[in-house]
């Protein structure tokens, strides 16, 4: 995918990966929490997965996903995943996810009027969340810990004193240069010429069915059913712009809020509840873009939604989830005309509604391929 080997090429040159912390669920701005569910008083508990290495765990799943555009179209794909943890290595385990797809359908209505079905192939492919991965082998594999978060790395921003910044890595440094790697170069850098030095977070991609392997994220705490907390995610949907393309600075935080709702026969019922957003417009992200993008370009990226997951709290399992997310794009340009004419604006806006479930299929179970699911220990 072109949009992400800019983004790749600074992960691969990144250092050790970096964990999203836990956060005080009412801090910040966000809106109240409701829960649709009550919750069921018990004890508390830790929740925490447990990845076997070597071993797969084999889910069934479905998923729905719409979209209402100019061009819209509906969606609907059973497939299976095998996750499998290929290695562990600084406490986190890496994690390596196949889709396989068992059936799809997709309908598409063109702006025309006129509708269309779609064949599309029931094919096998690993899950690709974006730049934050590891090789293991041959496969690509995602950094995961206990509580279920998927580690990433982080690049800098170097201020320097002509008013530029540069995003990158740096790979040496000595008392009088920086020798810096961007996504279009590698370049020498005074040290005296550097004003300022920022960490920045390499953030997930936020594209397709992505969102549905990020969370939920378990407490780092005991939790008691009743009991919520939050955690932040750096995320982007990328878009590219001018020539040569670059990805634009359109990342930003989705927040988390998980709740224990219940523990019952030693499985636990975990909620959680969704939300970010972006928009160059507003005082938070305009300072990324000069003031020319400014007047003529407007892009808004946002992404609400909730789930539910259960899990086996001996085992360390995540047995059944179901979620729902709304995506938002929108993007509006103006663009010159001929002298005398007036500038042509043009506004696109898409809502992506999706449904995903997964649920664990247990050991001796025969796959539509004839396979038997061997055991999970």
């Amino acid at each position: 995918m072109p949009v992400l080997k800019r983004l790749c090429l600074l992960a691969c040159l990144a250092a050790l990966p970096v964990l999203a912390k836990e956060a005080d669920p009412g801090d910040g701005k966000d809106e109240p929490v409701v829960w649709k569910e009550k919750a069921v008083p018990g004890p508390a508990v830790l929740l925490r997965l447990k990845r076997n290495l070597g071993k797969c765990l084999i889910y069934e799943g479905t998923l729905h996903r719409s979209q209402k555009s100019a061009n819209s179209y509906d969606e609907n794909d059973s497939f299976y995943l095998n996750v499998l943890c290929a290695d562990n290595k600084d406490g986190l385990d890496r994690v390596a996810i196949q889709r396989t797809y068992t059936d799809r359908k997709r309908t598409e209505f063109l702006e025309n009027g006129k509708k269309a079905e779609r064949v599309l192939e029931n094919r096998s492919d690993l899950i690709d969340l974006g730049p934050n991965f590891d090789v293991v082998g041959t496969l690509r594999c995602y950094a995961y810990d206990a509580q279920n978060r998927v580690a990433y790395r982080t690049e800098q921003l170097l201020a320097l004193k002509d008013g530029r910044g540069l995003q990158g890595k740096i790979l040496e440094e000595n008392d009088d240069k920086i020798v810096f790697i961007t996504p279009e170069e590698k370049v020498e850098i005074k040290r005296a010429d550097v004003v300022s030095r920022t960490p920045l977070a390499v953030p997930h991609i936020l594209l397709n069915e992505t969102p549905h392997y990020f969370f939920p994220i378990f407490s780092q705490k005991k939790v008691a059913p009743g009991d919520t907390w939050k955690f932040k995610v750096p995320v982007i949907i990328p878009i590219e712009q001018g020539n040569p393309p670059k990805v634009l600075p359109t990342h930003f935080i989705v927040s988390m809020v998980g709740r224990l709702r219940e523990v019952r026969d030693k499985v636990a019922i975990v909620d959680y509840q969704v939300r970010g957003g972006f928009d160059s417009a507003v005082p938070e992200f305009a300072g990324r873009f000069p003031e020319a993008f400014q007047a003529a370009h407007r892009l808004v990226h946002k992404i609400s939604g909730d789930g539910v997951v259960t899990l086996d709290i001996e085992k360390g399992r995540i047995l059944y989830k179901s979620e729902g997310f709304l995506l938002t794009l929108y993007a509006s340009s103006t663009v010159p005309q001929a002298p005398g004419k007036e500038a042509k604006r043009t506004e696109n806006q898409a809502e992506i509604d999706a449904q995903y479930e997964i649920k664990l299929l247990p050991p001796g179970t025969r796959l539509k391929s004839d396979a038997v699911i061997p055991d999970y220990d």
